[in-house]
């Protein structure tokens, strides 16, 4: 811990001098953030009528403006440091107990603490962290319930799962219900079972409540109403519209202006009087679009049905886009659109860390030539993984439930971040980073071993 704290305070005095600082300006510019006045005054009125996205972030950011007032800046700061500090702890804890080796969990959990990704991402006004954080905290306990028979254990499992199905919309009411099947099915002849049980019931009832609030209040079940917006991000991206007679001709996401021959302008009545400034004003802050404008619901559904019938029609185009973010994932996470002006700032760092060769790419096919040989070293040893856990499960007759847990959460952010999204996906694969890096030091510990049973001297000891 001593050296894990001291390689903390050193990289980020060195990142502050290059001028990597928190960059709270998202709190007023981000699209998926309530008006600064509703977080300060209006907190539960504003969340209870948010459409776009699930509260906690939301619930969470209002309460540190509330309480810090102008010093809101300096405690959201410090705020994500501790996260990325709690995130190594337990990263480290969590190796030490799977592997029995001296150096991989350090040299692992350096490798995250130390990632320009990890210094950038840490001054975003997001949730990325925090995410990463949820996930880690639930493995953290998956490893301890069939240790114990407590409720505090299988609470430790569940509520980080239900914040993060309240934090963020791709984490889907189906994924957490996956996830704690495959956790029960594992302690059905434990002692523990019940209480599991019950413990997992409660929680699946927790989030299905914001869907099923939705569903009352907007007529959405989901956590948030930007899906069809979302798909069309994919489904349109290389094979623009031109006839602006047609909606998918406008950028998702864009000015309410655009849609105004596209919708029928009469949900404004409707809404009128619930929250009129969160849904009702087309900007926020004064200054940046209100995507939490109740308009946006009937525009994200036209952009799902034009983008089911494109992909009916074009099932080929839409699958080179779905390949193409399927390689953006195994991208450096500093290609984020948000982190590249970060990344600028420590360019030879970040070519030798994450090597990302963006930084010497001019012009879009460039671009793009370099996002694909930079995401070939990730790709590479996300497979050594991925063999080196089939060949275990094979000689074992199976595989753990931790390891199970961690396989079903990156394939499922996988699926969907290349189904369903564009643009983000490293920043998709950076949030589970610390859960691949779990399954790294376990594939890692046992190709050492290997070598090590191999050897001469081993042989003859």
């Amino acid at each position: 811990m001593g050296i894990i704290a001291a390689a903390f305070v050193l990289s980020r005095v060195l990142a502050a001098w290059f001028g990597i600082h928190m960059r709270s300006e998202a709190l007023y510019s981000y699209w998926q953030y309530l008006d600064v006045e509703t977080l300060r005054h209006h907190l539960l009125h504003g969340l209870w009528y948010d459409h776009a996205q699930p509260p906690i972030f939301n619930a969470l950011l209002g309460v540190i403006v509330k309480i810090s007032g102008d010093q809101a800046p300096l405690l959201f700061s410090c705020f994500f440091k501790a996260i990325t500090l709690a995130n190594a702890c337990l990263l480290l804890a969590i190796l030490h107990r799977l592997v029995t080796h001296r150096f991989i969990p350090l040299l692992l959990t350096l490798l995250y603490i130390l990632s320009p990704a990890t210094l950038i991402f840490e001054t975003e006004l997001f949730y990325t962290t925090f995410i990463s954080m949820l996930l880690l905290v639930s493995v953290f306990f998956l490893l301890r319930i069939g240790e114990n028979d407590r409720w505090t254990t299988s609470l430790g499992v569940c509520l980080p799962l239900v914040i993060l199905c309240l934090t963020r919309s791709l984490y889907h009411i189906l994924w957490i219900a996956i996830a704690l099947g495959i956790v029960l099915f594992y302690l059905r002849k434990k002692t523990t079972f019940k209480k599991m049980l019950l413990v997992a019931s409660f929680s699946l009832l927790l989030v299905a409540s914001w869907y099923i609030k939705n569903f009352i209040v907007f007529h959405q079940f989901s956590t948030s109403s930007w899906i069809g917006m979302n798909v069309a991000r994919t489904v349109f991206h290389d094979h623009p519209v031109k006839d602006s007679s047609r909606i998918e001709a406008f950028e998702p996401f864009s000015d309410l202006k655009s849609y105004r021959p596209f919708i029928q302008g009469n949900a404004k009545q409707k809404y009128a009087g619930l929250d009129d400034r969160d849904l009702l004003q087309p900007y926020k802050n004064d200054t940046f679009l209100n995507e939490n404008q109740v308009d946006y619901i009937e525009i994200s559904g036209k952009y799902m049905k034009v983008s089911k019938q494109y992909v009916a029609e074009h099932p080929f185009e839409y699958g080179q886009n779905v390949l193409q973010s399927a390689i953006i994932f195994f991208a450096p996470a500093t290609r984020y659109p948000f982190a590249e002006p970060e990344a600028k700032k420590i360019k030879t760092y970040d070519i030798l860390y994450s090597f990302n060769l963006s930084h010497f790419a001019k012009g879009k096919s460039q671009r793009r030539i370099a996002l694909i040989v930079s995401a070939l070293p990730k790709i590479l040893i996300w497979l050594f993984v991925a063999w080196s856990f089939l060949l275990q499960g094979r000689r074992q007759g199976g595989i753990s439930m931790v390891n199970l847990f961690i396989f079903v959460t990156i394939g499922f952010v996988f699926l969907v971040s290349s189904l369903i999204e564009h643009y983000e996906n490293m920043r998709f694969r950076y949030e589970i980073e610390p859960l691949f890096l779990v399954l790294l030091g376990q594939s890692l510990f046992r190709l050492c071993s290997h070598t090590t049973s191999a050897s001469p001297n081993a042989a003859e000891g």
